[in-house]
């Protein structure tokens, strides 16, 4: 028989916060989270007016984004609130509560916080031609994986139609050229490595993947290797530890750069119970690639800098062991 404890840590840490709270005026309560703000602010202010056009009505938008959003950032702020955690951002708060069962409240309101951003702010209602379409870096990106832009969108929306309930799917670039991956995420999952290290892009809730042990095995960590004392591999192991994110089953070192939103609450009030694929149809024809672009080029920009980072910390050690070698 299963005895559940009397409180859960989260119930205990709500009401203290909750208790605490009265104690403070509304001037002198900190507020730390809030939604994001836009790149565009005059897009924001443009989808507040008329939603955005041939996609999402005004209604929409004010009950899935605006009011959505500031109700997750209202709850984060009500968990955090005279804690250690009130210090961190959102992506940080679904990154440091992931794989916690304990600290799940906090992981599902700060990664749909950051979903639902993310997912809202690549839509356009602009005319312009060059945001309707991906720039040059993206499209290489495509051309190289998919073979063309029509094949991505037949993939990905099938991919998005299939999905049996609530979720996300995800376009990711992995850190090196090329390499775009189509992901699913269900409910809350996070697409980010930090938070949710996936070894390939299979769906994670139905794949019978290895088990831990077999992994270490596969990778030449076995017990001959480790040897007296761990051998070269000691201090590989831990929440500190450099590799800690391979003995996940599913790392998958990648960013997102497009996601379709498929919760239920997204697409119901304008498309109706049967209205999916209408739905998904119409997002792919509103998304700005321009964002996409700018996403896509990030990734390997940040790549590129952590390339020359360690090609010169290795030339420093070569000049370093070449003045020591000649005195």
């Amino acid at each position: 028989m299963i005895i559940r404890p009397a409180t859960r840590p989260q119930t205990v840490l709500r009401a203290v916060v909750n208790q605490a709270s009265p104690l403070l005026s509304r001037s002198q309560r900190r507020c730390k989270h809030s939604p994001a703000e836009w790149a565009d602010r005059q897009r924001q202010e443009r989808f507040t007016q008329r939603g955005v056009p041939g996609f999402l009505s005004a209604k929409t938008y004010q009950e899935t984004y605006a009011k959505y959003t500031k109700h997750l950032c209202d709850k984060l702020n009500e968990y955090t609130q005279g804690t250690a955690d009130e210090s961190h951002s959102a992506h940080d708060l679904h990154a440091i509560c992931s794989h916690k069962p304990e600290r799940a409240a906090l992981y599902n309101h700060a990664a749909m916080a950051i979903h639902t951003h993310f997912f809202w702010e690549a839509l356009t209602d602009s005319e312009d031609p060059l945001d309707r379409k991906p720039g040059n870096y993206t499209s290489r990106s495509i051309e190289m994986d998919f073979e063309s832009l029509d094949h991505l969108r037949t993939e990905f929306l099938e991919v998005a139609d299939a999905m049996f309930g609530n979720g996300f799917v995800w376009l990711m670039k992995p850190k090196t050229p090329g390499g775009l991956k189509i992901l699913a995420t269900y409910n809350a999952g996070s697409p980010y490595s930090v938070a949710a290290p996936r070894r390939d892009d299979r769906n994670m809730a139905t794949y019978n993947g290895r088990q831990v042990g077999t992994d270490l095995l596969n990778s030449g960590m076995n017990a001959d290797s480790l040897g007296p004392g761990g051998g070269r591999y000691a201090g590989s192991f831990g929440n500190f530890s450099s590799a800690r994110a391979n003995l996940f089953v599913g790392a998958l070192d990648a960013e997102p750069i497009l996601c379709a939103n498929v919760w239920q609450h997204q697409w119901l009030p304008d498309y109706g119970m049967f209205g999916k694929r209408e739905y998904l149809t119409a997002w792919w024809d509103s998304i700005d690639w321009k964002m996409v672009e700018s996403r896509h080029n990030h990734v390997e920009w940040e790549q590129d800098r952590r390339v020359n980072r360690s090609r010169g910390r290795q030339q420093y050690t070569g000049l370093t062991a070449a003045v020591q070698g000649g005195l």
